[in-house]
């Protein structure tokens, strides 16, 4: 009888454990990490920076979600990271976002904005080559050496784009695949005839004198969603909550670091974060800078055209309708309510 009784003990304060141990994963804060490729265009490891210093910003961080930037060398290596659970929220290009999908067969959706090109009046990807150099024209690179972050990101493909407009195919070229800090180096040094140039990396080498501009994104695809968040659609349903959370925090920190009253502490955390000059930054947050949606509203519109002319062109091998199905905007709507609407 005894032994029964210490055996029925001992299960209760076994399945009592288990209850606590669930209840304890069930309240505990929900993980999104969410790729980034460069900051400050990203303004991901801003963001955190930020709510570290003002956590008031982001309230709800660390109590129902946990966010934490991930670096990425571009758009594409998301897709595997987003297939096996890696990450949670990807930063795509539209070539790596039709690629999740026709390849990859994610089921993913677009739910946020994080940069755009080709705005009027604000900063566009410049693509740079030598001014004495051998390349005047854009057909002038056939045979020559170009940089990538990586294949399939937004500066690969509407580079590509470009290069396809002009007759010149992936084998008319070789591709160096560097990191966009290191490419005005390898520009100046030879190593490579073109380069996508970053607003961070403009001011010393083009004060030289030595470099031009051979063409812009702009000219390539006119306004484009340059970069925007895609995410699962098993992960939003399971964890909408914790998400609308996250969205809200998340768009309160954009718009403090798009308030002209915030921008010099904004550029300190730039500068932290970077460990770039402030001379370098003074781009960031005005128009010199990359438009960015305060309501993180992406162009839904602008990704369907870009993916239509890449297929055009022949740098995607097929194309996707992106909306309805692979559209979900109701987490920044809802984000947009809380603050807009009814506060937070």
């Amino acid at each position: 009888m005894q032994s029964r009784h210490i055996i029925a003990i001992v299960a209760a304060v076994g399945i009592g454990a288990a209850m606590a141990t669930g209840a304890a994963a069930a309240s505990a804060p929900v993980p999104i990490r969410v790729g980034w490729a460069q900051t400050p265009g990203h303004l991901a490891p801003l963001v955190a920076e930020l709510a570290k210093r003002h956590p008031e910003i982001m309230p709800n961080q660390g109590k129902t979600y946990d966010f934490q930037p991930v670096r990425y060398a571009g758009s594409t290596p998301q897709i595997q990271a987003l297939a096996i659970n890696d990450l949670e929220v990807a930063a795509f290009s539209d070539s790596a976002f039709a690629l999740a999908i026709t390849n990859a067969h994610l089921d993913v959706k677009v739910v946020a904005d994080v940069l755009q090109t080709g705005k009027p009046g604000y900063w566009s990807g410049e693509y740079v080559v030598a001014k004495d150099g051998p390349v005047k024209t854009v057909a002038d690179l056939k045979g020559r050496r170009v940089a990538t972050n990586a294949i399939g990101s937004e500066a690969d493909s509407t580079m590509r784009a470009m290069l396809r407009k002009h007759g010149i195919e992936d084998s008319d070229i070789t591709t160096v695949e560097a990191n966009f800090a290191n490419q005005p180096a390898m520009l100046e040094n030879g190593k490579v005839d073109m380069i996508e140039l970053l607003p961070q990396f403009a001011s010393p080498l083009m004060d030289s004198g030595k470099y031009r501009v051979l063409f812009d994104a702009n000219q390539v695809h006119g306004v484009s969603d340059a970069v925007f968040w895609g995410m699962r659609s098993d992960f939003i349903a399971a964890h909408r909550a914790a998400l609308v959370d996250f969205y809200t925090d998340y768009m309160r920190a954009m718009r403090w670091f798009l308030d002209p009253k915030n921008r010099k502490e904004a550029l300190a955390i730039a500068v932290a974060v970077t460990h770039a000059p402030e001379k370098s930054l003074e781009y960031a947050f005005t128009k010199r800078d990359f438009y960015r949606s305060p309501d993180l509203m992406p162009d839904i519109a602008a990704i369907q055209n870009e993916i239509n002319e890449d297929v055009g062109l022949k740098v995607l091998p097929r194309g996707v309708q992106v909306s309805p199905k692979y559209v979900d905007l109701s987490l920044i709507k809802e984000a947009k309510t809380r603050l807009d609407g009814h506060g937070s």
